[in-house]
């Protein structure tokens, strides 16, 4: 659904950052939004062309998310972030992200992003959404923008990857 998430591409990198992310030392790893985060240097970023082109746009930072089995991430909007570019890194089928387009009630419509293997995603950040894991880490490579892009929207963030 083009409101909450849009596929941008296949990658190239998924192997490289999930091999980084699972022989990582514990101490590599950094809190991140009630998260373990472990930070991806650009020399990674620019072996994939769509990350390489963005990062000659705009100025982010990249890291591999890990979120706990059997843990839910409950229902938000991102209060730092407009967009993201995600990618799920490892799933072994048993997680969801799933998105709440309108509010929430006891009764809710959802859209499910149901990630491809090797695909980045432009992510509306804004919308209410939420992860569940059930069984083994989850790995999801995750951006955020910086400095003066830091407030780019997920419209923005289409435009610049030509997808509007």
């Amino acid at each position: 659904m083009d409101a909450c998430f849009t596929a941008i591409g296949k990658s190239p990198i998924v192997k490289l950052l999930l091999a980084l992310a699972e022989n990582a030392v514990p101490e590599a790893w950094v809190p991140y939004y009630n998260f373990k985060a472990l930070p991806i240097d650009d020399e990674f970023v620019v072996y994939d062309p769509t990350l390489a082109r963005l990062r000659s746009k705009r100025e982010f930072m990249a890291g591999v998310l890990e979120v706990s089995p059997n843990t839910c991430y409950m229902w938000h909007a991102d209060t730092d972030r407009n967009a993201s570019v995600n990618m799920l890194l490892k799933d072994d089928g048993q997680s969801k992200c799933v998105f709440a387009p309108s509010y929430l009630d006891v009764v809710t419509p959802i859209v499910e992003l149901k990630y491809e293997p090797d695909t980045l995603y432009a992510f509306n950040t804004k919308v209410l959404h939420t992860v569940l894991n059930f069984s083994e880490p989850r790995y999801l490579l995750s951006i955020e923008f910086l400095g003066a892009d830091k407030g780019l929207t997920y419209d923005e963030l289409r435009r610049d990857l030509e997808l509007i």
